[in-house]
């Protein structure tokens, strides 16, 4: 067998290993978060949220043209399959060339070659499996198809390294120009390889003395080491525990700006003569960062801008604008040419074919002209497109100062974190980037947010393996192993740095990472190669040289990529997986026809537009996401169209005033919209006390404070408006995801119709009165085997009582609110109707569509069943519950320090409820003498305590322990 087959058997090995797993484990519908959205914006070529996805969209399309399967969902899934195929497989190529590369191209044996290239399989199996890609490889996100850009860039750019003396050899850079500018349109993430991209040509075409390079290299670390501990020291006194002004961060940023340049050029004066040659370190950081400047923010911002500035949203000559660009650009790579002017003329070359890869933008402005259902920002003009790509929306954060937030949920950092520089350490990098890299290749503990490292999954060692392939990369060829030195730390810690999240995160930001993780895993194949070379040179010429390292690759394929296989499998298998899709679909058949309909986030909004859009569910419904009812653009497009032909969302205010709305001070009041008796006389109201009040009345409060002033957010007068003028004409719902603070205080007016609260013209009397029970049952007990696209309650649970279904924290997070519905049921059956035997039918149904043993429950909603199903008498279900509850109670027993008596939810409380329920006297004694050393002077504890030990020593106690057969807690472990 040639070494050339070799080669090709096992990259085709790798991309067909990686490519059924993939295709095995792919979300078979829609996904949570953005994924919806996406699809949705793909299927009908849509203008999702800022700054925008063009490029990804337009593949999207074709993949769902394409009928190679039912749901289009599931095509547009497979552009992230195959992309992440692909890149596993650039990822082996590259591996195999950095390797070749620092070995000379030579191949003593056939054995040689083979040890080459199943160390860069091992290495690129290593991110085909590691948590973070495999996530994004199965749904119809972003960052598979950025993270192939990186790896199809850095391929050209290693290919060229091979043939840059050959004539035609441009062509390579050229091409990674373009490709760049394709790239914008799907995520910004692979322009940060233009850096590492320019070093590599100017280290191979303009250095010609390695000595000096190196020396500046040094010069260069140096140089970055001061200035990152100076920066380190301002960060330190910054000890505030108030958030900044706007001021004052720009105040900060600018001072650090001037801080690092006033040490750099100090620096680079000092060694002018070294920095500023040939050989220098310097300048290729310098004209790569040039390079990237001028790709972002100069094309992506600059250029729309200059259109706007210029062209003042007239299309026709923005339009002549944009052709002068690009005849200017023509005529420089003209004239460059002709003047001989090679490096110049490849530049400008370079900068045309970037912009021709971002004109895909320009669908952007096309389909949002056509007033899409989708149609976020609305960037119909020019200016509108510079502030979509600024993503003004989102609001402006600084660079340098580190804690930063207005956000009252985010406040804590200011007394969490002793400084800024202990924020940036502590959560920035370490719980932000450190910790990821660890989940991906040493193990972590589970997908509940903010969980740590669990060094028992992968035992560390594809880590430590990555490791030493950095060192070694260093010890055989440190110009290149420099350049992924430094795309690593574009791609993860300056990542990091310049997004400066706050906390916490509203999800884990992983994926933000993933091209910091496909240098990781090369580093994983050039230290299984660096091994192998250890070993065979120690036995070099004896006979065990082969099987030694024969057994090492046998050894690191197990331990790496097999071993990284088996532990994500479960976690990242989705083929199975109808969850959001069954959400999307639930919530919308919870609200009757024609219904306005409040959402909260992206998962109770990007699904439901999915299925909408694509699917055709129930497109009467207006869907109205409460934190994009801020935002002028998207009032004005519930207010004055009318996708699928429903019906627009009446509105007061005019389309100049909505444009002017702000936040607005607001002091407590009380609200009231009328209701005429034809509207009760439909719900069926003949009480006169209800009836001849004509109108619902409801004291509205602040919904947040500006300082000392209350104030409400342009949402809530935007509700508040949409209530009043729809004069009870449709029917007005708030997800039961809302916020109670999203409700303007309409708590009293809601009635629950399944995962939605309908807005009614009448005060419930109780908690247990405000269902709709005829449409609850039916949601909840009418589970239809398809589903239709017209009003038809009944709720679809696909995959909640699958043990091969995984789910991770949000996916049972959201599937508590289906048992927020059925308990929500229960109370009323048990309460208002008086039905017990319906009480206990609807928590047998929960267990059965929601299974306990699957979909995690705490034990203090747990301990709530248990008491239902006493009430409704059904003991023996309340003592199988309770032995469960007992065992969780008594291991939160030593977290409590301090008994709060109001806290029915406490261990203590809990567990002194149950056994006084099962008689079991003997246990209350232990547990009040466990509580009497947490609360010694407590003088109930001590009466309860002489009590129930009187009682214990009754002959009576007997007779009562007999009434009732106890079973023996279940273990802990």
């Amino acid at each position: 067998m040639s070494e050339k087959l070799l080669h090709r058997i096992i990259g085709a090995g790798v991309f067909f290993i990686s490519a059924f797993v993939f295709f095995f484990t792919v979300q078979p519908s829609v996904s949570f978060w953005d994924c919806g959205e996406f699809v949705a914006s793909a299927y009908y070529m849509q203008v999702p949220h800022p700054p925008g996805t063009p490029f990804f969209l337009l593949l999207g399309r074709l993949f769902a043209m394409i009928p190679f399967a039912e749901n289009i969902a599931f095509r547009v899934n497979t552009v992230s399959v195959l992309a992440s195929a692909f890149t596993v497989l650039l990822t082996y190529l590259i591996a195999v060339k950095v390797i070749l590369q620092y070995k000379d191209q030579k191949s003593d044996s056939l054995f040689e070659s083979f040890a080459t290239f199943l160390s860069a399989a091992i290495g690129a199996l290593s991110l085909a499996f590691a948590s973070t890609f495999w996530f994004n490889a199965v749904e119809a996100e972003v960052y598979a198809t950025s993270t192939f850009f990186i790896a199809i860039v850095t391929w050209l750019i290693i290919t060229w390294n091979e043939k840059a003396d050959e004539p035609d050899n441009e062509k390579y850079i050229v091409m990674i120009a373009y490709l760049i500018g394709l790239s914008i349109g799907v995520h910004l993430m692979a322009v940060l390889a233009i850096v590492p991209i320019v070093m590599i040509i100017m280290f191979r075409k303009y250095v010609n003395d390695e000595e000096n390079l190196k020396a500046t290299a040094y010069i260069f670390l140096g140089h970055a080491a001061v200035v990152l501990l100076i920066s380190l020291g301002m960060w330190y006194v910054m000890t505030d525990s108030t958030p900044p002004s706007y001021d004052l961060y720009k105040e900060v940023d600018q001072r650090f700006i001037m801080v690092a340049l006033f040490i750099s050029l100090v620096i680079m004066g000092a060694f002018y003569k070294r920095v500023f040659a040939r050989n220098s370190f310097y300048l290729p950081m310098i004209f790569g960062g040039i390079a990237l400047i001028a790709t972002y923010p100069g094309i992506v911002k600059y250029v729309p801008n200059i259109i706007s500035s210029l062209g003042k949203n007239n299309i026709v000559l923005d339009i002549l604008i944009l052709a002068a660009i690009f005849a200017l650009l023509f005529w420089l790579i003209y004239w460059t040419n002709k003047t001989d002017r090679q490096t110049l003329h490849l530049v400008f070359k370079s900068f045309l074919f970037v912009l021709i890869g971002f004109t895909s933008y320009s669908m952007i402005i096309i389909r949002s002209n056509q007033d899409t259902p989708i149609n976020l920002n609305s960037p119909k003009t020019f200016s509108e497109v510079v502030s979509y790509l600024n993503r003004e929306q989102y609001g402006d954060f600084p660079t340098f100062k580190r804690r930063f937030t207005q956000e009252g949920h985010q406040q804590a950092i200011y007394t969490d974190y002793s400084s800024d520089l202990d924020f940036l350490l502590r959560y920035q990098m370490g719980h932000m980037f450190h910790r990821y890299l660890l989940w991906n290749y040493a193990g972590k503990v589970s997908t509940v947010q903010d969980q740590g490292v669990n060094w028992g999954q992968l035992w560390g060692i594809p880590f430590i393996i990555g490791l030493f392939g950095v060192f070694y990369h260093f010890r055989r060829d440190w110009k290149m192993a420099s350049v992924f030195i430094m795309m690593f730390v574009f791609l993860g810690y300056l990542t990091a740095f310049y997004q400066n999240q706050q906390q916490p995160q509203p999800r884990e930001r992983d994926y933000f990472y993933v091209g910091a993780f496909f240098v990781y895993s090369l580093w994983i194949a050039l230290g299984t190669r660096g091994i192998i070379d250890l070993v065979t040179e120690k036995l070099k010429g004896k006979s065990s040289e082969k099987l030694a390292a024969s057994l090492i690759l046998v050894v690191l394929f197990a331990l790496i990529p097999v071993r990284m296989l088996a532990t994500n499998y479960s976690e990242n298998n989705r083929s199975n997986n109808h969850i959001p899709w069954d959400y999307a679909y639930n919530m919308l058949q919870s609200v009757a026809p024609n219904a306005v309909l409040f959402t909260n986030g992206d998962n109770d909004t990007f699904p439901l537009w999915y299925l909408q859009d694509v699917e055709g569910v129930r497109r009467d419904v207006r869907i109205a996401n409460l934190s994009l009812l801020n935002t002028d653009w998207y009032i004005k497009q519930l207010k004055n169209t009318s996708p699928y032909n429903s019906l627009a969302v009446k509105m007061s205010y005019d389309d100049a005033t909505i444009s002017r709305m702000r936040p607005s001070e607001w002091k407590a009041r009380e609200m009231t919209v009328p209701v005429p008796p034809e509207v009760y006389a439909a719900n069926s109201i003949s009480d006169t006390t209800i009836v001849n009040k004509g109108a619902i009345t409801w004291r509205m409060d602040p919904t947040f404070n500006y300082g000392q002033y209350g104030a409400i957010r342009v949402q809530d007068m935007i509700v508040l408006d949409i209530i009043r003028q729809n004069q009870w004409e449709r029917p007005v719902y708030f997800a039961v995801t809302c916020s109670e603070d999203s409700k303007i205080g309409l708590r009293d007016y809601l009635m629950m119709e399944g995962l939605a609260y309908r807005v009614m013209p009448f005060k419930s009397k109780s908690l247990y009165e405000s269902i709709n029970s005829e449409i609850m049952r039916a949601n909840l007990f009418d589970e239809p085997d398809g589903y239709t696209k017209d009003y038809a309650p009944g709720f679809k649970f696909r995959g909640l009582n699958d043990p091969t279904v995984f789910l991770d924290e949000n996916h049972e997070r959201l599937s508590q609110n289906y048992r927020n519905s059925f308990l929500r049921l229960t109370l009323y059956y048990l309460y208002d109707a008086n039905e017990k035997n319906k009480a206990i039918a609807t928590l047998d149904k929960m267990e059965e569509k929601i299974p306990r043993s699957h979909v995690s429950i705490d034990y203090r909603l747990l301990y709530d069943v248990a008491n239902l199903y006493y009430s409704a008498g059904a003991v023996d279900k309340f003592i199988e519950l309770a032995a469960d509850v007992e065992v969780e109670a008594q291991k939160n027993i030593n977290n409590t320090s301090q008994v709060v008596p109001s806290d029915r939810y406490q261990p203590f409380a809990i567990l002194k409820d149950l056994y006084e329920k099962q008689g079991r006297y003997d246990k209350l004694v232990d547990l009040l003498e466990q509580l009497s050393a947490v609360a010694p002077n407590d003088p109930s504890v001590k009466m309860l305590l002489n009590r129930y030990r009187s009682m214990l020593k009754s002959d009576s106690l007997e007779l009562n322990k007999g009434q009732m057969s106890v079973p023996e807690p279940k273990s802990a472990n």
